[in-house]
């Protein structure tokens, strides 16, 4: 990125944070907006919670009262009290222990005691005699009800009271009311005070008919006597809040009274009709509301100032650090060489502007052990020597890499190959020179090479970084300074890899690949003596993937494990059709890989394979690499141990083809050896020692208890030969190429049953 482009987008920066900041003073405004009216309504709610605060502590003090005189009550009903000469004094007592101000008792009869705090107590006080306030609540008594009156002048206390009347039972019927009344005083004791709405609000009890029953530290100074009119209803509110108290319902008012606003609230509190008014000036109630709203303006001025002084600050800092960014953007802090990301930038850059050019990439002959031996300061010293003579070796427009550890890229301007390879000789030579041996370890380096027109076919820049690492993996393949090319056959191959790999699991569920069996025949009596089981992959437009395409890819990544137990499977059930149609099956053998054989559960999935097609295990003949036995041999004959206890039989394929001893050979537990193509090629050439050595062997395996099988028989001479040497069993093509399941079984299961049944005939 150029510093014009860098400028750019600094100017673009600037004016999107602009933006962001005016979007964001714009939605400081909202917020203030949204955040008053939150507030606004959490002052409604907190007037409402506090006014039912009092609600609740005023039916408290009522219930209190109510219980003292229902356990008054309740001793009364368990005794004959009532009747006793004491009782007055009594009831006196009990009055005078608590807080009201007249405790009565009425009979049945309608005759009662009045004990009232300060003076005599009344007796044969007669109900019609009370006034009518406690007259109404004794009758509701006496019919079993338990009430509370409206407020009135008591007659014997001479203060404003209420009433509470409790039914006095006996044998299930109210055969008395005690009555209780006390001042108005104990609702003025709860309703006033410096806490509501945290010092600000008053709260008042009004009746039905919006007369003030309870007027604490009253806002209007007059007192009216009703709140029904001037200054607390006009208007609208006259009309509404009448007819929300004769619903019952609960309601939120305003007034204005010497120049403040005042907001009240207005709930039943659920007796008598009586309603609690909440009443607080707006001002002191919205006062949050104000300093949020003044907080936010002052939030949102700082927050521009802010903004101004981190772009003025952000964009002098970015410019002043424009060319150190880039560096670290786009450059290997240990060589001081691009950096995988700045390679591809500025290659791409280059490509545009010419498309010729060659991609190489660099490796250190076992780099990772290097740096174990000696140390992370030594392999640094060795990276920056690749560095600098890299360096030395690059012309105009040509650039140099550091991807990852050692890996490294060139991007030069040549494409003839043998002046890349005089280049990178040359280069290879000084490196190797210039940080000189190290101890015994001598520093080798590989070398992949891509060019961008190859037979007329013009690489991107991403195939070119994909092809080079192909390249590097054939030079990786040598144990010396290797320069490797990308062709067009290494082409085909890496297609064709990424093919196999891409489709193997989809092959596998699809049953592309497919069995096909060689027949082995017994060198005694020229008849089939077994086969051997080879896979194919027959994609279904009919073309073939050959082994030699897939094999070795799949012992790397491990899916030959999948793979042989499929063959397994596919042999098995073809063991099984023979079985079915009446034909006398033969062995089959099935080559098996080494990460297949050692699997923990192999054993298992082979017996359970051969149970769920019934077939004798000794039909299968398991084929292993002579290289398994040059790691572990007890390990090995372990596990041939116990296959062959279950019956299976054992092989060992291409016998004599790598790093074979007679010694291992006869600590090894096995059922067949199949001699390498190699002997009897020499063989036939006439080579006598070889005859000898092929000879020797054939009796060793006999006197092991093996058969000898021998591979690659093609000619008559072949069979001739191998039957002189005294082999057990013949294949190749002289016989028979690998075939088809059906083909075989028409071609040599079919005749042989036909032939074993003319001989019996």
């Amino acid at each position: 990125m150029s510093e014009r482009e860098i400028q750019k987008r600094l100017r673009k920066s600037i004016y999107f944070i602009v933006c962001i900041g005016i979007l964001m003073v714009s939605g400081c405004g909202i917020f203030a907006f949204f955040l008053s009216n939150t507030l606004e309504e959490a002052v409604t709610s907190n007037m409402r919670d506090e006014t039912d605060e009092y609600k609740k502590r005023l039916h408290k003090q009522l219930d209190t009262d109510l219980q003292l005189l229902n356990s008054v009550a309740e001793i009364l009903r368990h005794t004959d009290l009532t009747e006793s000469e004491a009782f007055p004094e009594l009831l006196d007592q009990v009055n005078q222990s608590n807080d009201f101000l007249t405790m009565s008792y009425i009979n049945a009869d309608g005759i009662g005691i009045v004990a009232t705090l300060g003076k005599e107590i009344e007796t044969g006080v007669r109900l019609e005699d009370l006034q009518e306030e406690p007259r109404e609540i004794a009758q509701k008594a006496l019919n079993g009800e338990e009430c509370i009156s409206h407020m009135f002048k008591g007659d014997f206390s001479q203060e404003r009271v209420f009433t509470y009347g409790v039914p006095v039972y006996r044998n299930g019927v109210a055969d008395g009311a005690l009555l209780a009344s006390t001042h108005v005083e104990i609702f003025s004791d709860i309703l006033s005070g410096n806490q509501v709405m945290g010092g600000t609000g008053r709260i008042h009890m009004v009746s039905s008919t919006g007369k003030f029953l309870i007027f604490t530290n009253p806002v209007v100074e007059n007192r009216p006597d009703t709140l029904f009119g001037e200054p607390y209803l006009s208007g609208e509110s006259l009309k509404q809040i009448p007819e929300k108290m004769e619903r019952g319902e609960e309601g939120f008012f305003s007034f204005r009274y010497h120049g403040r606003e005042y907001r009240a609230f207005l709930t039943p509190v659920g007796v008598n009709q009586w309603y609690l008014v909440c009443v607080n000036s707006i001002e002191e109630s919205s006062r949050m509301v104000l300093r949020v709203v003044e907080g936010a303006g002052v939030l949102a001025a700082v927050m521009l100032i802010l903004f101004v002084f981190v772009l003025i600050y952000g964009y002098r800092l970015a410019k002043s650090g424009n060319r150190n960014l880039m560096k670290m953007a786009y450059h290997d802090a240990l060589t001081g060489a691009l950096n995988f990301s700045g390679f591809q930038k500025e290659a791409k850059d280059r490509m545009d502007e010419n498309s010729s050019c060659s991609i190489v990439t660099l490796n250190i002959h076992q780099f990772k052990f290097f740096n174990e031996i000696f140390g992370k300061e030594r392999a640094d010293r060795l990276l920056k020597a690749v560095g600098e003579q890299a360096e030395k070796e690059l012309g105009e427009r040509e650039l140099l890499c550091r991807a990852s550890a050692d890996q490294f890229y060139l991007l030069l301007n040549d494409t003839d190959r043998t002046v890349l390879s005089e280049r990178l000789n040359r280069l290879m030579e000084r490196i190797t020179c210039s940080f000189g041996e190290q101890g015994d370890y001598q520093v080798l380096l590989y070398c992949g090479i891509v060019i961008s027109d190859v037979n007329d076919t013009v690489y991107s820049l991403d195939q070119m970084l994909t092809h080079v690492m192909f390249a590097l993996a054939k030079a990786r393949e040598t144990h010396q300074n290797t320069i490797w090319f990308f062709d067009s056959e290494l082409h085909k191959k890496e297609v064709m890899d990424n093919y196999v790999e891409g489709h193997m699991n989809q092959a596998l569920q699809e049953k592309e690949f497919r069995l096909y069996l060689q027949p082995k025949i017994d060198l005694k009596t020229d008849a089939l003596g077994g086969a051997e089981a080879l896979v194919r992959w027959q994609r279904h437009d009919g073309t073939m993937i050959f082994p030699s395409q897939f094999i070795p890819l799949f012992e790397e990544n491990g899916f030959c494990a999948k793979l042989d137990m499929y063959m397994v499977e596919q042999v098995c059930a073809c063991l099984r059709q023979w079985m079915d149609a009446g034909l006398t099956p033969v062995p089959v053998s099935v080559n098996q890989s080494k990460l297949t054989f050692f699997m923990p559960d192999y054993v298992n999935r082979l017996m359970e394979l051969a149970d769920r097609y019934q077939i004798p295990s000794g039909l299968l003949t398991l084929e292993i690499l002579e290289g398994m036995a040059l790691e572990n041999v007890d390990a090995l004959n372990r596990r041939l141990e116990i296959l062959r206890e279950k019956g299976f039989h054992i092989s060992m394929d291409d016998f004599g083809s790598g790093y074979s001893s007679l010694n291992t050979l006869g600590k090894l537990k096995l059922d067949e050896l199949k001699l390498d193509r190699g002997f009897l090629l020499e063989v036939s050439k006439g080579d006598n020692n070889s005859r000898l050595i092929m000879e020797q062997v054939v009796t060793l395996a006999k006197g092991l208890s093996m058969s000898a099988v021998v591979e690659g028989v093609e000619t008559e001479e072949h069979v001739r030969l191998i039957k002189e040497l005294g082999c057990d069993y013949g294949q190749g093509y002289v016989y028979s190429r690998p075939v088809p399941e059906s083909e075989f079984t028409e071609s040599w299961m079919k005749k042989a049953g036909i032939n074993q049944k003319t001989e019996k005939n």
